[in-house]
């Protein structure tokens, strides 16, 4: 059964991880307020590219200042805590992320590779095994992967440090040791660059005609 904090009880939980919801917060915001300066001249997924680059930069450097460190085995980026016991691997959530539905929880929106199988695996074991106390703190790398879920709506981010315990065959984090769920905040006003602009009319001043030789 999936342990759930929230409200009090979330923001205790959280102090345990070393971690504050108003940290949080500035990361999401800041991550936010860049991915709106992309326009309709940028790639398709410039917006959502750019937020994700974003959170996980914003995240080490203010998690940095207090000894965390970081590595991005096979592109999985994790921020590690200074007693090497977990991570922190942020990723975007389905609708479910950050809101407690009895008989329901959240997944990942896109599926995981291998290496986030492996750490869902590790996960598990260790709920049910405990660390190798065999292996050394190198081999071992950290013992637990949280995953940062968050998902972004026009009015608010919502988000979730959430521990995963099973993956589905098909890549997807749709199960969670334990879910601690922060109070939703407010996206700042104002539209994106995107949005802001009439796409029409960028296309036709930008069009460019291109002659194909054979």
């Amino acid at each position: 059964m999936t342990k759930i904090a929230q409200k009090n009880d979330g923001l205790r939980r959280l102090a345990e991880l070393d971690l504050t919801r108003e940290r949080l917060t500035e990361v999401f915001a800041r991550a936010d307020s860049e991915s709106r300066h992309t326009t309709p001249l940028d790639p398709p997924t410039a917006e959502g590219l750019t937020r994700y680059i974003t959170i996980v930069r914003f995240l080490r450097e203010d998690l940095l200042q207090d000894g965390w460190t970081f590595d991005n085995p096979s592109n999985v980026c994790r921020t590690i805590h200074p007693s090497k016991t977990f991570s922190i691997v942020p990723t975007a959530g389905d609708e479910l992320t950050g809101i407690w539905v009895p008989g329901t929880g959240p997944s990942t929106r896109n599926p995981k590779g291998v290496a986030a199988v492996r750490a869902v695996k590790n996960n598990a074991q260790l709920a049910l095994f405990g660390p190798d106390l065999t292996a050394s703190a190198d081999e071992a790398g950290p013992s637990t992967t949280w995953y940062l879920l968050h998902r972004f709506t026009d009015e608010q981010i919502f988000v979730e440090l959430s521990l995963p315990d099973q993956i589905s065959d098909d890549g997807h984090i749709l199960n969670w040791r334990e879910r601690i769920i922060i109070q939703p905040f407010d996206r700042q006003p104002g539209p994106s660059m995107a949005a802001s602009h009439d796409h029409d009319s960028i296309d036709e001043k930008y069009q460019v005609d291109v002659n194909i030789r054979e």
